[in-house]
């Protein structure tokens, strides 16, 4: 293969192709700063074809952009993770889901749900029950935060 590393059009492909030193060089040619130091050969090749890709189609829209802000300003704000899951219903609320035919009742309560008279600690268990197949039981009953449809 040709030198082919300063060559502004360089395929995509081509990254693959280049060293370590190369694709550091593309980097700062591209992105206008320099790498972190400790990114390898294939995040360098990454991140380039990212920038490439952003920069012919268009970037994440606006909304996206927010939401993954504002998810990591909660992330931040509580890096423990403590208490940062969202109470997906109130206790006493009732989820109706059918499936197959058959409708299903799940109560919400303090400390689980109920589901056919047995008190659940997951939505995903029911829903894995219910179905026969790993789900995730929040989608599976329906609830979801408005922002996850960005």
């Amino acid at each position: 293969m040709a030198q082919r590393s300063n060559d502004p059009d360089l395929d995509l492909a081509d990254l693959g192709h280049l060293s370590r030193s190369q694709l550091r060089d593309r980097w700062h040619k591209e992105v206008g700063e320099q790498p972190p130091g400790s990114f390898g050969r294939e995040l360098l090749a990454l991140g380039i074809a990212y920038v490439r890709q952003e920069r012919r189609y268009g970037g994440f829209r606006k909304a996206s952009v927010r939401e993954v802000d504002r998810l990591f300003g909660r992330t931040l704000a509580n890096p423990a993770g403590e208490g940062t899951a969202p109470t997906l219903a109130r206790p006493g609320t009732i989820l109706v889901r059918e499936w197959q035919g058959t409708t299903h009742h799940v109560t919400v309560v303090a400390d689980g749900f109920i589901w056919n008279g047995r008190t659940h600690s997951s939505l995903s268990g029911i829903a894995r029950a219910i179905t026969g197949t790993k789900w995730n039981g929040p989608r599976f009953f329906g609830l979801r935060e408005e922002t996850d449809e960005v």
